[in-house]
């Protein structure tokens, strides 16, 4: 089994022979914190007060043929956004950032629902942003 990395326990991205789990388009914004001073008759001049918070999002893919039952992780994930779970985001056994993150939000696009009503191919769009 390949591990590829985690979000605690609640997501864990893996690849084998019976399960695959995967991310795509991760992308993480890193800034700074500015405040701008007016001066008369001049251009306003910033002053760095302090890092910004760090945000990453990616998506997901969850199908049945890759040995993933959507509905379960779609839940596992909604449960860490209403609990406030915070945890570190680790990717190819490194943390992303010094800190923890939380789950903004989530995007849930159901691409193929069975007709018992049963979840066969979703995608999910995903927001974390760091925790101080």
């Amino acid at each position: 089994m390949g591990m590829i990395g985690n979000f605690g326990s609640r997501i864990v991205f893996e690849t084998s022979d019976r399960k695959i789990l995967t991310f795509s388009g991760l992308s993480q914004k890193v800034s700074g914190k500015y405040s701008k001073h007016s001066i008369i008759g001049q251009k306003d001049r910033p002053e760095f007060t302090g890092p910004g918070s760090r945000s990453v999002s990616f998506k997901i893919l969850l199908d049945v043929n890759l040995g993933i039952r959507p509905q379960d992780i779609i839940e596992n994930i909604e449960d860490a956004i209403e609990q406030g779970e915070v945890e570190y985001l680790v990717i190819g056994g490194k943390p992303i950032g010094k800190n923890r993150f939380y789950i903004s939000s989530v995007s849930e696009a159901m691409d193929v629902v069975l007709s018992n009503g049963g979840i066969a191919r979703a995608t999910l769009s995903i927001t974390m942003e760091e925790y101080i």
